[in-house]
This record gives structure tokens, C-alpha cells and sequence, in this order.
């Protein structure tokens, strides 16, 4: 902006006697008061007061009322004036037009009035105001400008040679101009307020805007009377993001929580597996231990008393069988160690051929006989015609296991009974016996390595462990599983089912 030195002056300015006319249209005389106000209306249109207010529209108007001065001349003074009024001035005469004006000369002042100045009246106005005269009279800086900061106004000026003042100048209307003009200088959710006089200062001292619905507010001080304050356009959105925000930190505290109690979970579960499995390795070595340091200890014990000869010749029979009967233990035990192994190893099975299954198991039933005397024979329902693809020593390694464990938990409950029966285009091998049964939470858990079922008579009976681990993983080696049907009190039916020679490979649970 490029501002004058000086107002500029008058286009005709008014004739010498006009400041005497317009004393003598205030004083006492009625008479000369008339004749006074009849020349300064007539001659004095651009007389101002020392102080620089206009004095003709003051004595028009007072005079329009008696009809002493034409109304179409007032409003063409005003349309003419009207932009070189004060605010106070424009204030005042809106007042008397309203009361002593009517019609078209009325409307025509009204409008006037009532338009804005332009801008650069607007500045000057502006800066004659507020204490900036002081604030402009400062001394330059070292470039030249005087920058103030007064009233609603801030800005930078410098002095021309020419006597003008260029520079910029921040009001009230350019800076609202500016803020919601094309250029929109905010992001579209973002509300400004240009903020003049009092309302700037109380601003200043709140956080929010009460007239927004106590949204948050940032105040900008620009001048001590002028600041822009920036709320947010929809004073709903600050709450509808900080509850997407609570709702988010919920979620996230909760997500956080929950893998941190499945990551303890798992930690915890894995921690008490290897303490179970540390402590099911260290029984599993226990009871090897055992049942092989008894046939170990009866055949030195035996082998001792024939070595030294301390034994009637009519002993000696009596001797060698118990040799060979605790030899056979011996192998029997050494024999479950290593099929488990190869089981365990996927080594198993590796030599099977089409033939009749209840050749294997006829077999194996025959050998636990002969181990057990003493014990009713077993009951025999086999199906010769059942056939299937099969390695007969791991057959008859699981029958063998099956039995050893229906004597060692149900001893009193012979005859067991020993089935091979086509089912499912397979075919099913079942030991079953009357002994006190299996609770149904550990039928699932005794097909595990070393895990036994877990009660006093399962405690007081020496064993490994294996035996039934090693039976699913014969059953599993053919294709085929094993399963379990019991009671408590019941007894136990333990079934290895594998699929046929041609059928296909199911597993049974």
C-alpha cells in the first residue's frame, strides 16, 4: 500500500467565512441563526470544524426538518461524502437521516451510508486511530521501517522521498479477507475468527469458545486489540476422534494384554511340558532300570550258585528253567526298547506283504501261553479271511504288548479275549479283558511315550511305559491307529485297526 503524507486536500475547498457562519448558526439570535444557516448551507458545502468533522450535513439536517434545505441535496451531499465520514460521523448522520429525511432522498442517504469504504480509507481510518500516531512518529529502525503494534492494527511503514508511506498494514477486514478468501491459507476443518477490541482480549484468557459449544480454541494475538482464533469447524469431530481414539488405545491396551497372557500362556505350558517331560524321562529310566536289573540279577544270582556248585543235582532242572524263563524276560524287555526306538525313528514297518492277519496274531498268542502257564488260555476269535498289507514281527510285537498289558493290570480277569474281524475295508485286531478299566480323561493320554494311567493300581504296577505308545505306532506305521473302549469297572477292549490290502489308509482316533 502507498499511503499520502498528508490528507488530501479538499476538491473546492470552502470559502473564507464560513467558520464565522456556522458560530452564528449556533448563537442566541433566532432571527440571525436562520439567516447564518441559510449561507453556510448555501455557500460552505466543504467546511469542516478544527477538528476535522464535517459540519454541513450536521446544519442540513437539523434544518431538513422545517424543510429550510431541499432533501435531494442532502442525499447527493451524502452519496458524494459519504466514503470521507468517520465511523462516528456515519453513525450519527444515520440517525438523522432516518428521523428527518423521508422517501426517495431518504433511501438514497440510507445507502450511502450504508456502503463500505474502500480499502484504502478503511487503512487510513484505521491508522489515525488507537494510539498508531504515536506508534508512526517512532524512530525508524536501521532499515528504514517503523513497525507497530497499536490498537487493532499491526504493520511495517517506510518513508518515501516523495513524502508517501509504503509498507503493509494487518486490520480487521484485510486480515478476515485474507482468511477466507480464495486462497483459503487453513485445511478446510479448521475455523478462524478474526477477533477486534474487547473481544480480543477476553479471548486471550480462555481455552475454549463458549459460542462454539466450548470447542478448543488457539488464540493468535496480532495486535492488542486484533487476534484470529482457530477452533475446529465441527466442534463434534474433536470428540467423535478422541472417543475413535479411546476406542482405539482400548483395543490396542486389550490386544497387548491378551498376547501377553498367551505368550505367559505358552511360555508356562511349555515350561511345565519339559518339567513333565524330565520327569516322565527320569521314570521311564527308572522302570527300565528295574525290570531289567530283576532278570539281570536272577540269572547272576542263578548262574552263581551253578557255577560254584552249590546246588543238588536234582536242582539243576528246576535252575535252568528259571534261566531260561528270566532270559526271556530279559529279551522280551530288550526286545519292547528296541521296537519302541524304531517306531519312534519311522524305521518300523518296512518289510510288509500282503497275507493273513490272524496267522501274526495266532502266533504271538501262542508265545504269551507258553510265557504264562499258569494263566487260562486265551479266547481265540480270529477271521481267517482277513487280509492286509503287513510287517507280521511289528504285528505280533503289538499283540505281544496288548497282552502284557492286559496281565499286568488285569491279572485275576483272564480269559482275555483276542479278536481279528474285517471292519471298515480293513481289519481290527482287539485284546480285551474284565479288569477295573480306564477313566475316560486318561484313554486319550496312555497312547503317549511313558505316560500311564493315573491311579494306585497303575502306580503299584511295575512297567515303562511304552507299551502303548509303541502299539498306535505300529498301527500309524501300517496306515491304520489304535484306539481304546473301557469303563472303570469295566474292563478295557484296545482295538489296532490298518487298512486293507487294496482299501485306503484311514486312521481311526
Amino acid at each position: 500500500m502507498l499511503l499520502p503524507a498528508q490528507a488530501a486536500p479538499p476538491t473546492a475547498p470552502a470559502p473564507d467565512g464560513c467558520a464565522a457562519l456556522a458560530r452564528a448558526a449556533a448563537g442566541p439570535d433566532a432571527q440571525a441563526r436562520a439567516a447564518a444557516r441559510r449561507d453556510f448551507l448555501a455557500r460552505c458545502a466543504e467546511a469542516r470544524s478544527p477538528a476535522g468533522r464535517w459540519l454541513w450535513p450536521v446544519l442540513a439536517l437539523d434544518a431538513a426538518a422545517d424543510r429550510a434545505v431541499d432533501h435531494g441535496a442532502i442525499a447527493a451531499w451524502l452519496e458524494a461524502h459519504a466514503a470521507g465520514l468517520s465511523e462516528p460521523e456515519r453513525k450519527a448522520a444515520a440517525i438523522e437521516v432516518d428521523a428527518a429525511l423521508s422517501g426517495e432522498p431518504r433511501e438514497r442517504a440510507a445507502a450511502a451510508l450504508a456502503a463500505p469504504r474502500p480499502e484504502r480509507d478503511a487503512l487510513v481510518a484505521e491508522l489515525r486511530r488507537g494510539g498508531l500516531d504515536a506508534a508512526l512518529r517512532a524512530r525508524p529502525d536501521a532499515r528504514g521501517l517503523v513497525s507497530f503494534r497499536a490498537g487493532a492494527a499491526a504493520g511495517a511503514l517506510r518513508a518515501l522521498p516523495d513524502g508517501r508511506s509504503a509498507g503493509f498494514v494487518i486490520h480487521g477486514s484485510s486480515l478476515a479477507g485474507w482468511l477466507h478468501g480464495v486462497a483459503r491459507p487453513l485445511p478446510p476443518d479448521v475455523r478462524a475468527d478474526v477477533l477486534a477490541g474487547a473481544a480480543a482480549a477476553g479471548a486471550g484468557r480462555a481455552p475454549v469458545a463458549p459460542e462454539l459449544g466450548g470447542a478448543p480454541a488457539a488464540l493468535l494475538p496480532i495486535a492488542p486489540e486484533l487476534a484470529v482464533r482457530l477452533s475446529p469447524a465441527d466442534p463434534a469431530a474433536v470428540e467423535r476422534h478422541a472417543a475413535r481414539g479411546k476406542r482405539l488405545l482400548v483395543g490396542v491396551g486389550a490386544a497387548a494384554t491378551a498376547l501377553a497372557l498367551g505368550l505367559a500362556a505358552v511360555l508356562f505350558a511349555r515350561m511345565r511340558a519339559a518339567r513333565r517331560s524330565s520327569e516322565l524321562r527320569t521314570d521311564f529310566v527308572a522302570a527300565v532300570s528295574h525290570e531289567l536289573r530283576t532278570p539281570i540279577a536272577s540269572v547272576r544270582m542263578l548262574s552263581e550258585l551253578l557255577e560254584e556248585g552249590r546246588l543238588a543235582p536234582d536242582e539243576h532242572r528246576e535252575v535252568f528253567e528259571a534261566l531260561g524263563r528270566e532270559s526271556r524276560r530279559l529279551g522280551e524287555t530288550v526286545e519292547r526298547l528296541l521296537g519302541f526306538s524304531r517306531m519312534m525313528a519311522g524305521r518300523a514297518a518296512e518289510g510288509r506283504a500282503p497275507a493273513r492277519v490272524a496267522d501274526a496274531v495266532a502266533a504271538s498268542i501262542d508265545t504269551f501261553e507258553e510265557r504264562n502257564p499258569e494263566m487260562p488260555r486265551v479266547v481265540r476269535e480270529l477271521d481267517p479271511a482277513a487280509e492286509a498289507s503287513i510287517d507280521a514281527g511289528q504285528i505280533q510285537l503289538a499283540v505281544d504288548n496288548l497282552l502284557a498289558n492286559a496281565l499286568k493290570y488285569a491279572p485275576l480277569a483272564a480269559p482275555y479275549l483276542v479278536r481279528v474281524a474285517r471292519e471298515r475295508g480293513g481289519v481290527a485286531i482287539a485284546v480285551e479283558d474284565r479288569g477295573p478299566g480306564i477313566a475316560r480323561r486318561d484313554q486319550r493320554r496312555i497312547f503317549e511315550p511313558f505316560e500311564r494311567a493315573d491311579d494306585r493300581l497303575s502306580r503299584a504296577v511295575s512297567g515303562s511305559g511304552i507299551g502303548l505308545s509303541l502299539v498306535r505306532h505300529v498301527a500309524r506305521a501300517h496306515g491304520g491307529g489304535a484306539r481304546v473302549d473301557s469303563e472303570p469297572g469295566r474292563g478295557a477292549a484296545f482295538t489296532l485297526w490298518i487298512p486293507g490290502p487294496r482299501g485306503p489308509k484311514e486312521h481311526t482316533p
